[in-house]
């Protein structure tokens, strides 16, 4: 009897302590006016960039796991999706590295990207997100109906120049 009346204060203590500990946690008009900082061991899981340009969406950028590195100003991204909503293109990727500072975008895996018309298969992309500008260094496939282009090295602007820039070979079905 003395054993079960013992855990029951006991459990009533720790709780009364967990619930005001809560309490001091959530009050009302306190703000965390602190720097968040993540060091190199921290990461998110499910997140979800999104760019607007006067309130409109310009892309969206997701990934299911988002590794802060040491410098803090770059996170290394698995399974990554890019949403290009001017172009109605989706980029995947396996990793990837955002660059907070430099709003940019880095794969050094494939690249695969889907639209209406036509796929593009790249082994890399540079992407600029302030001017818009992709770029590849690599080996890249743009396969759509009727025809097949490929090439080493690809430079776009933001709007729908595309330029493969060496050895180039097309192919144009009938």
């Amino acid at each position: 009897m003395i054993e079960f009346l013992m855990k029951k204060v006991l459990m009533v203590g720790l709780s009364v302590l967990f619930f005001s500990g809560l309490f001091l946690m959530v009050r009302t008009g306190k703000e965390f006016s602190g720097d968040l900082k993540i060091t190199g061991g921290s990461f998110i899981e499910g997140i979800k960039i999104l760019q607007k340009k006067n309130g409109t969406t310009v892309w969206t950028l997701t990934a299911t796991k988002a590794r802060f590195l040491e410098d803090e100003n770059r996170a290394e991204l698995s399974d990554i999706s890019m949403m290009l909503q001017k172009n109605g293109v989706v980029l995947y990727a396996d990793k990837g590295i955002y660059n907070l500072s430099e709003r940019s975008f880095t794969t050094s895996s494939v690249v695969k990207a889907d639209a209406k018309d036509y796929k593009i298969t790249a082994d890399s992309v540079d992407y600029d997100v302030s001017s818009g500008n992709i770029k590849t260094g690599g080996r890249i496939k743009v396969e759509g109906k009727g025809f097949k282009v490929e090439g080493k090295g690809m430079e776009s602007d933001g709007d729908k120049k595309v330029k493969i820039l060496n050895d180039v070979t097309a192919t144009f079905d009938r």
